[in-house]
């Protein structure tokens, strides 16, 4: 007769499944935050359009009866607001590369989370170059695929961002737009 002895909690323990819950965690914040902002920032957007559009209608009827002083600063306050709704429509664009950049990183853990359940793969440098691939394949904005070959490259994170902030500060003096 076998007798199977019970498992203490450290022999049940393993760094493997640690790891692996613990990136799951992460994946699932970042798609709960994902989820959140997708919310707030459509009903800013579809307000700040509409009120665009409010602007425009406002401008349009002050410029049909230019008989009147009050007119002209209607005109001048609603160009002035529609101007400023503008900027901040664009400005929410950052939204858009965040929620690229949080999409990139919950798939490369998705990926680094199957890569540690498997233990064939697992020490195999053919799995992890693989995995490096498919990371480095879903990056659409140039500063993502220069942060990668930073990386990769062995900078560290600190060094690689201090690289990007310098890149940014260049491309903001210039006026550049990254549209993607």
């Amino acid at each position: 007769m076998s007798y199977n002895k019970p498992q203490s909690q450290d022999e049940k323990w393993c760094h493997r499944a640690e790891t692996t819950n613990l990136l799951a965690l992460s994946i699932a914040q970042i798609h709960m935050s994902l989820t959140e902002g997708d919310n707030s920032i459509d009903t800013l957007t579809e307000s700040f359009q509409k009120l665009a559009n409010f602007c425009i209608k406002v401008e349009n009827l002050a410029k049909e009866d230019k008989a009147e002083q009050g007119n002209q600063e209607i005109i001048r306050l609603a160009e002035s607001m529609s101007s400023q709704i503008n900027e901040a429509i664009v400005a929410f664009q950052f939204y858009d590369r965040l929620c690229q950049r949080l999409e990139h990183v919950t798939t490369s853990l998705n990926g680094l989370a199957d890569l540690l359940k498997d233990d064939a793969h697992l020490t195999l440098p053919d799995g992890w170059l693989d995995l490096r691939e498919q990371i480095r394949q879903q990056y659409t904005m140039q500063a993502e695929h220069q942060m990668f070959e930073l990386i990769m490259q062995g900078h560290s994170p600190e060094q690689a961002l201090e690289q990007f902030k310098a890149l940014l500060l260049v491309n903001n003096n210039q006026n550049d737009i990254e549209l993607f």
